[in-house]
């Protein structure tokens, strides 16, 4: 009679309700260093691996957690053999799991970094009823290597972390477990930095706070996907600034899953913006895990109405929000270090390079500008944004007087060459190698963003004196 089938998983199947109790248990036991994954999907090639509980622990590496549901009372009289190949829960041995991330050692560090050790859980069988089974279930699981209903948390402990341990380097085994962070955009390694904002924990509220170019859109979606990824049960919801934001962020986490190998369904991922925010607020759904990307301060009290009882809320923002734990992103991708400084609001030399401030005729100065960017630059690497669609309109139609037609608006058809004009409401969506601004009349938005849309320089034109000194850092003022 073969018992053991339960022992080993098929790639379709998922950890039964009933042992979420002894996932929880595990969860208690090793709550103070010990990181437990349930159901986690894993691929090599074309192979993929559903395992039901796996532990990664810096005293004992890898521990892979098995259950076998049987009561005493079913295995009454009954011997045990090993499950073949042939039974219909044995397509994948649990030996597999092992050995695919064994190969993920090799693969990425090139050595074994951590041992890969397998458990086996017994929630229906007590250490007394163990030993009365038939010697056969003796010979195939050594109880050193079990854990049963009645043990106690030093049982567990003994049983999974040797004396003989060694430390081992989790984050190095959760890059080589998971696949690597990439930055879509840019098809680079996160830094470390990077990495360790993502594997951070927090209970209710965290805020990645960056200047932009930092990457914390980046950080937002592979923070969600990597917690959904260990509870695929977790109901995610992400936002977006704007309605153009919407497309970045979905792109993101179709680059994120492929390029990561992970398990996850981007369709079960909702990505709305904050214009919506209120009708999925006044909606009965609540979530778990509700993340925001570029957050303002008024719009937090409604997203804390997306929350469960139970829900996290994580944010990103260039600034600091009042009583929200804050982890900050230092390094910059993007932005010079005289725009960053500019950006925090500091005064800073050689920040001309970057930043040009100029007054007068802003149409005439921004034809000026054209003049001089075209000689070094094609039409497509430079924006130009304005306050309003009619001036937008009429600048455009100005350019293509005083130049080969080479420009459109945002909103109609243009070729992929052509400089493009858009509105200040899609500030935050835009970066190009070259931008210009035009500030007509008082704006609400953040110095920040204005002086942090261009990869190689920005151009800000305007008359009013206030917005140079906002920018050259003598006010923390909003434009």
């Amino acid at each position: 009679m073969n018992l053991f089938s339960n022992l080993f998983f098929s790639s379709k199947k998922k950890t039964p309700p009933a042992y979420d109790e002894g996932i929880e248990r595990l969860k208690i036991v090793f709550q103070e260093a010990g990181e437990i994954y349930s159901d986690l999907p894993l691929f090599h090639q074309q192979q993929q691996h559903i395992i039901p509980c796996m532990m990664i622990h810096p005293d004992a590496g890898v521990v892979l957690f098995n259950f076998f549901s049987h009561s005493a009372k079913e295995l009454a009289g009954a011997k045990a053999s090993l499950a073949s190949k042939k039974d219909e829960d044995a397509e994948i041995k649990s030996s597999d799991s092992k050995r695919f991330i064994q190969r993920r050692f090799d693969e990425i560090f090139h050595t074994q970094i951590s041992p890969v050790r397998s458990i086996l859980v017994c929630p229906h069988l007590s250490e007394a009823e163990f030993d009365a089974l038939d010697p056969s279930f003796h010979t195939l699981i050594p109880k050193s290597l079990a854990i049963f209903s009645d043990s106690r948390d030093e049982h567990y402990l003994n049983c999974v972390i040797q004396k003989e341990d060694q430390g081992y380097d989790t984050a190095k085994i959760k890059q080589a477990i998971f696949g690597e962070f990439i930055l879509p955009d840019k098809n680079i390694l996160f830094s470390l930095e990077q990495q360790n904002s993502v594997h951070l924990p927090f209970e209710k509220e965290c805020l990645i706070k960056a200047l932009p170019g930092s990457g914390k859109s980046s950080v937002l979606v592979a923070k969600a996907l990597y917690e959904k990824m260990k509870d695929p049960s977790l109901k995610l919801i992400i936002l977006g600034r704007l309605s153009c934001n919407i497309h970045q962020l979905q792109a993101m986490i179709f680059q994120f899953i492929e390029n990561s190998h992970w398990g996850i369904n981007p369709a079960d991922i909702p990505v709305i913006s904050f214009e919506s925010l209120q009708r999925y607020a006044h909606a009965k759904q609540r979530y778990d895990l509700v993340v925001c990307d570029d957050i303002c301060e008024e719009d937090l009290c409604t997203a804390r109405k997306l929350l469960n009882k139970k829900g996290r809320l994580l944010l990103s923002s260039s600034h600091e929000i009042n009583d929200v734990f804050m982890y900050p992103l230092v390094q910059n991708y993007r932005l010079s270090t005289a725009l960053c400084a500019a950006c925090e609001g500091l005064k800073v030399e050689r920040l001309s390079e970057n930043l040009s401030l100029q007054s007068g005729n802003t149409f005439m100065n921004a034809l000026l500008i054209l003049e001089k960017l075209l000689k070094e630059a094609e039409p497509k690497e430079i924006t130009i944004l304005h306050h309003s669609k009619e001036d937008l309109l009429m600048l455009q139609q100005e350019i293509n007087a005083f130049f080969t037609p080479i420009s459109s608006l945002f909103d109609t058809e243009h070729a992929d060459n052509e400089l493009l004009l858009y509105p200040l409401s899609h500030l935050s969506c835009l970066n190009n190698r070259y931008v210009i601004v035009i500030i007509e009349t008082p704006s609400l938005y953040d110095t920040t963003e204005l002086i942090s849309r261009a990869d190689i320089k920005t151009f800000i034109l305007s008359q009013d004196e206030k917005i140079h000194h906002l920018i050259q850092g003598e006010s923390r003022e909003t434009l």
